[in-house]
C-alpha cells in the first residue's frame, strides 16, 4: 500500500500542478480537502474481503488529497520574500511531520479502534475548508505580482535576476527564468537537471525507507540491533523534518541555492558511504544524515523551482518533475526482485549504484547553479 500511495502521490503531481496554475490555490486546496475527507472516511470503514478493500481505496484518496493541499501552500512563501526558504522549510517540515499522528496512534493508542481514529481525523479537512473560505487568497501571491509587472517597469524589471537580487539579497538565482512559458522552462537545463536530481534522490530516499529493516539486518547480521535501528529511524524520520525547519530555512535564505546544493551533495555522499558500513555506529550516522537530508532535499527543490521559475508556472514545472520522479521510482520494483534473486539480499551493489547516480546528479545541478549565477556575482 505504501508503494501504491507513493507512486500515486508523485504521478498525480502534474495534473494537480496544472490545476493549481489555472484555478488557483484556493480551488486546489478545497478539492484536496474533499479527497482527504473521503480518504479518512473510507479508510475508517475497514472492509477487507474478496470484493472490496476500503484500505486501498482510502490510501488512494489520501494520496490524491495530499498533493493538492501540499502544493497549494507553496506560494505562501512569496508573502515573505526575505524568509521564503524558512517558510518553505516550515511547509516541508509539516509534510514530514504529518506521519506523527499515525505514529502516536500506533504506539500510544493501541486500544482505540482504527475507525474512531480516522473518522475523528476528518476534522482536519473540515477546518481546512473553513480556512480556505475565510482567509485564504484565491490566487498565488506571485501571480498577483506578475499581473502588476508592467506598471512597475519604470522602477525596474521585477523579473530580471539583477533586480530580484535587489529585492531579496539572499539568492542570486532569483528570477532567472521568470517571464518564460512553462514549455520554455521545461526545455531548459535549469528544469532538466533539477528533475534528474529529484528522480535520483527521491528514489534513494524511498529505497532506504522501504528496506531499512532488511538493510540493517544485512549489514549488522544481528536481529536485535537491526530492529533497534529500524525503530529509531521510524521515530527520527518525522522528528528530523520538524527539527530541521530552522537550519534548512536559514541555509536557503542566508546561503542561497548554491550553498544548499553543495550541502546536499556532501550529505548525499556521506549518507551513501556510511550506509554501506557493517557497524552499528556507521548505520546510525547514516540514519542521522538521512532524516535531515530528506526535508532539506524537498525544501531545496521547492525553493529552487519557486526562485528559478516563479509561481506563475510553478504548479506545472514542479508537478511534472514530481510526476517523472514518481514514475522513475518504479525502478525499485525490479531492484527488489534483483535483491531476492541474483544478489541474494546483498544491498551494497544497489546502494553503490544509487550513490554514484546521486553524486553525478547533484554535481551537475551544483555546476549549473554556479555557472548560471556567475554573471550576477561578477556584476
Amino acid at each position: 500500500m505504501f508503494t501504491l500511495s507513493a507512486v500515486i502521490t508523485n504521478t498525480i503531481a502534474l495534473p494537480v500542478g496544472m490545476l493549481l496554475d489555472r484555478a488557483g490555490p484556493r480551488a486546489a486546496t478545497l478539492l484536496g480537502a474533499f479527497f482527504f475527507f473521503c480518504g479518512n472516511a473510507v479508510f475508517g470503514i475497514g472492509i477487507e474481503n474478496e470484493h472490496i478493500d476500503t484500505y486501498y481505496v482510502g490510501f488512494v484518496l489520501l494520496a490524491l488529497g495530499g498533493p493538492l493541499i501540499f502544493l497549494s501552500s507553496f506560494h505562501l512563501s512569496n508573502a515573505f520574500p526575505r524568509n521564503s526558504g524558512l517558510i518553505l522549510s516550515f511547509i516541508s517540515g509539516s509534510f514530514d511531520a504529518s506521519s506523527v499522528p499515525y505514529l502516536l496512534y500506533n504506539e500510544a493508542l493501541p486500544n482505540v479502534p482504527i475507525r474512531t481514529f480516522f473518522w475523528s481525523y476528518t476534522i482536519i479537512p473540515i477546518l481546512l475548508v473553513i480556512q480556505c473560505i475565510t482567509i485564504s487568497p484565491s490566487s498565488s501571491y506571485e501571480r498577483e505580482a506578475l499581473k502588476n509587472r508592467d506598471a512597475d517597469e519604470e522602477e525596474g524589471d521585477l523579473t530580471s535576476p539583477g533586480t530580484a537580487v535587489g529585492q531579496d539579497h539572499s539568492d542570486r538565482i532569483l528570477g532567472v527564468m521568470f517571464g518564460k512559458t512553462a514549455w520554455q522552462q521545461i526545455r531548459s537545463s535549469w528544469w532538466i537537471l533539477i528533475t534528474i536530481f529529484l528522480c535520483v534522490y527521491m528514489t534513494r530516499i524511498n529505497f532506504f525507507i522501504q528496506t531499512v529493516a532488511s538493510q540493517m539486518l544485512w549489514y549488522l547480521q544481528e536481529h536485535d540491533d537491526a530492529i533497534r535501528l529500524a525503530t529509531t529511524f521510524t521515530i527520527l524520520l518525522p522528528l528530523g523534518g520538524a527539527i530541521g525547519i530552522t537550519p534548512v530555512g536559514v541555509l536557503l535564505d542566508r546561503g542561497g541555492i548554491l550553498a544548499a546544493s553543495i550541502v546536499v551533495l556532501f550529505m548525499g555522499l556521506f549518507f551513501g558511504l556510511f550506509g554501506i558500513m557493517r557497524s552499528y555506529a556507521g548505520q546510525l550516522v547514516a540514519i542521522g544524515i538521512l532524516v535531515f537530508l530528506r526535508p532539506l532535499m524537498y525544501t531545496f527543490v521547492g525553493d529552487y523551482c519557486a526562485k528559478v521559475f516563479g509561481f506563475g508556472t510553478f504548479g506545472t514545472v514542479y508537478g511534472l518533475a514530481n510526476t517523472l520522479s514518481g514514475l522513475f521510482g518504479l525502478v525499485l520494483r525490479p531492484i527488489d526482485l534483483l535483491l531476492k534473486s541474483k544478489l541474494h539480499g546483498d544491498y551494497t551493489p544497489p546502494n553503490l549504484v544509487l550513490l554514484g547516480c546521486g553524486i553525478v546528479a547533484s554535481s551537475l545541478l551544483t555546476w549549473r547553479v554556479w555557472v548560471g549565477t556567475r554573471p550576477v556575482r561578477l556584476q
